[in-house]
């Protein structure tokens, strides 16, 4: 018996492999997120670190407050850095002008129509309906990083 959904397509390995390399390649050409990457995975080995160490002491209540303490001290030790939301929510006027284009396109090839498109509620329900699936959500991300590494 199979465990996979049958819903849910069994994803492909090659797939994956661009998927992979696409993000590694984001993360080196992309210094904000290096940065958020970099901040991101310190303040998170911190913390399982600390739940490990403290799980391994005391048991399941040390593992509990090594986690809290360990995001503590992540937090304090972290560099001050902004996620990707943020990094998007920073573009220059004219990458915003690019991105909305380019995540435009994704819909209209998805199946949206012009009018869809045309006031915020109706982006917004387009974008929602159809980011759904797990290719047009795929494609609106990858027109985020594109736009944020040009």
């Amino acid at each position: 018996m199979d465990d996979y959904p049958a819903a849910d397509p069994i994803p492909d390995p090659s797939n994956t492999r661009m998927q992979h390399e696409e993000l590694m390649d984001f993360l080196q050409n992309s210094s904000d997120m290096r940065k958020a990457a970099k901040s991101s995975m310190k303040q998170a080995l911190y913390a399982g670190g600390a739940a490990l160490m403290g799980g391994f002491l005391l048991g399941p209540i040390g593992g509990m407050v090594g986690g809290v303490a360990g995001s503590i001290v992540g937090y304090f030790k972290a560099d001050n850095y902004d996620g990707a939301v943020m990094c998007l929510n920073e573009l220059e006027p004219e990458q915003k002008k690019l991105l909305v284009k380019r995540v435009g396109q994704v819909l209209v090839a998805a199946g949206a129509t012009t009018s869809q498109l045309s006031t915020q509620t109706a982006f917004r329900d387009t974008l929602v309906n159809l980011c759904s699936s797990p290719g047009v959500r795929d494609d609106v991300w990858n027109a985020c990083v594109q736009t944020l590494q040009e």
